[in-house]
């Protein structure tokens, strides 16, 4: 499918869950040396804060996290000790993206060593707003469009579909199908890290596609067989964003 020049892409991100480096921390001054060389020149630690749930209840995880972003701080990678991810808020074209991700991966690869991927996931998350003279609903297919209640008075709906599929390539699809009426990204899919290449008007409902793919298996890892598993995630997905949009939505915007 062609380059949409008004692409609803809000964000994506490319993630492989690794068998963990502990020793992570200790490889970062040189991972990030290779990173700045390689045009992610804004370093930033931090720690994340993630909720277990197990057989004694709710606890909290602090994971240390490692950011390296471009100038613009619309591009950059996340490690940890059992992840690398690469995400964008200003996505061009998936050959482009997969080159950078590939490019990181190496690094990474290069200086700590992956010997294992547990998890490979893709995801890409649309956000648009109608047109004039135009709902939501006209940018999906017709059996994705929900009920509307307008004649019985019930206006600006707040509507959420999930759809879980298996695929052909071993992984699991989930497409998430949203209307927000206050015209705002809900904050999980605002990606805190990085600068929002677009912006939404407050007065008007957004509608959200949410494409996740991936992949959980444990195996030995390759940059080969990686960027083999992802561009095969990659194909299904965009396969998946056609056949959720209208025929208008494309046209709307190309």
């Amino acid at each position: 499918m062609e380059k949409l020049a008004k692409s609803p892409l809000v964000y994506v991100v490319a993630q492989v869950r690794i068998g963990a480096v502990l020793k992570m921390a200790d490889y970062v001054p040189e991972i990030q040396e290779r990173m700045r060389k390689a045009g992610y020149s804004l370093y930033r630690p931090s720690e994340v804060r993630e909720l277990e749930f197990g057989p004694g209840g709710t606890e909290t995880r602090v994971t240390r996290q490692w950011a390296f972003d471009r100038i613009d701080r619309r591009t950059g990678f996340l490690v940890q000790t059992g992840s690398v991810a690469f995400h964008t808020t200003a996505y061009d074209t998936h050959e482009a993206f997969f080159a950078d991700l590939q490019q990181g991966l190496e690094i990474v690869q290069d200086v700590a060593g992956i010997a294992a991927s547990e998890r490979l996931g893709l995801r890409y998350v649309d956000a648009f707003q109608a047109s004039a003279d135009h709902t939501l609903a006209d940018y999906l297919k017709e059996g994705l469009r929900g009920v509307g209640l307008e004649h019985i008075g019930a206006r600006r709906p707040r509507s959420f579909t999930n759809l879980i599929m298996e695929t052909d390539v071993g992984g699991r699809l989930v497409v998430r199908i949203g209307l927000n009426p206050e015209g705002v990204l809900p904050p999980n899919l605002v990606p805190q890290d990085l600068v929002s290449a677009q912006a939404f008007d407050a007065n008007k409902p957004v509608g959200i596609l949410d494409y996740d793919h991936f992949v959980e298996k444990s195996e030995a890892f390759s940059i080969e067989g990686a960027m083999d598993r992802f561009n095969g995630l990659h194909g299904i997905l965009s396969e998946a964003f056609r056949e959720t949009v209208s025929d208008f939505a494309l046209e709307d915007w190309r």
